[in-house]
């Protein structure tokens, strides 16, 4: 999974950077924010860790 993601990052999301806008940066903030989630979970880093 992180390999594939890392794939698609590598080409911009499949957007070309002269064509980035506002929709963009949502749906990128849409896949970030449950990353986040399990990559603090994961690590002992969410807000329950000690």
């Amino acid at each position: 999974m992180t390999t594939r993601l890392q794939a698609l990052s590598d080409d911009q999301f499949n957007a070309h950077p002269d064509e980035i806008n506002g929709g963009h940066v949502g749906t990128l903030d849409h896949y970030a924010s449950p990353l986040k989630r399990i990559t603090d979970t994961a690590l002992g880093e969410d807000e329950h860790a000690e």
